[in-house]
């Protein structure tokens, strides 16, 4: 009997790793593992989707692609640098590949969600957008005419550790986990809100969401007065809250503006926090089409 032939997509991110096949139009067999208290390199990753694939069975798994939240050399298939994880100049590609014995994919996170925004979610009718994921990390990636741009030398992806808050600001007192100061990430992240919500009372917590969604509104002002992109998409886990931020995002969005006549519309990913796995499982079958 032949096998169904399918592609594995793998989208690891700060706090959990994310699993599915894709089989040409959808997800199929998805699982999220939770790496809180995991030491993420190549081996326990190669651990973990051989004992996926070998639960799974009966499959012809034509290629992978993995998407991770790093700086990707995507000419050598190298993770260069991971503030969230502490990967540098790391060859995980060359580890899976060897193991799994199919080709292997890799690139950086958000230009996966990014492109299956663009083909599939709410980016497909812009010519130019600005896609942003709020998980753990913070990142973006602009997308012109459905092809991501990278800047000269391939890191325009890296909103979440531009200094754009205040020494003055006291929850930017810690450094942010690239070590560096008032980061976007050290105020918007998904580590600062899991951190902040444990903390507070629970009549505190409305109050800290109408905070986190101004100085998102603030951030997105930036983007817009830099790039004026048509549309913002925001993705992530953090949108899973959307509803407790949005008003006041909005409102700070307009406020700190200069021409808010002419905002681009901000937008919730429509494929939620699994845009990812299904831009990872798009690519894996384009490099198999080649």
């Amino acid at each position: 009997m032949k096998k169904k032939a399918c592609w594995l997509a793998v989208d690891v991110g700060g706090s959990s790793v994310k699993v599915a096949l894709w089989d040409g139009c959808r997800l199929q067999r998805q699982d999220r593992i939770e790496i809180s208290n995991a030491t993420v390199d190549g081996d326990w990753l190669l651990q973990l989707l051989r004992s996926k694939v070998d639960s799974w069975g009966g499959l012809s798994i034509l290629s992978a692609t993995v998407g991770v939240p790093a700086v990707v050399d995507a000419k050598h298939q190298i993770i260069l640098e991971s503030a969230n994880l502490g990967w540098r100049n790391y060859p995980l590609a060359q580890k899976l590949k060897e193991a799994l014995r199919i080709p292997v994919l890799l690139d950086t996170d958000v230009i996966f969600a990014a492109r299956a925004e663009a083909q599939l979610g709410a980016g497909r009718d812009s010519a130019d957008f600005i896609y942003i994921n709020l998980g753990t990390g913070v990142s973006h990636v602009r997308m012109l005419h459905a092809e991501p741009q990278l800047g000269a030398h391939g890191l325009g992806m890296n909103l979440g550790h531009a200094p754009l808050f205040s020494r003055r600001d006291h929850r930017v007192h810690k450094l942010c986990a690239c070590g560096r100061p008032y980061c976007v990430e050290s105020v918007i992240g998904g580590r600062v809100v899991a951190t902040a919500l444990r903390r507070l009372r629970e009549g505190e917590h409305r109050r800290f969401w109408c905070q986190y969604g101004k100085d998102l509104g603030i951030v997105l002002s930036c983007v817009a007065s830099l790039l004026d992109p048509e549309i913002i998409v925001l993705g992530g886990g953090i949108c899973a809250s959307r509803a407790l931020f949005e008003s006041s995002m909005l409102t700070a969005f307009d406020q700190y503006t200069l021409h808010p006549r002419k905002l681009p519309m901000v937008y919730f990913s429509a494929l939620g926090d699994v845009s990812g796995l299904i831009g990872a499982g798009l690519a894996a079958q384009q490099m198999v089409r080649g």
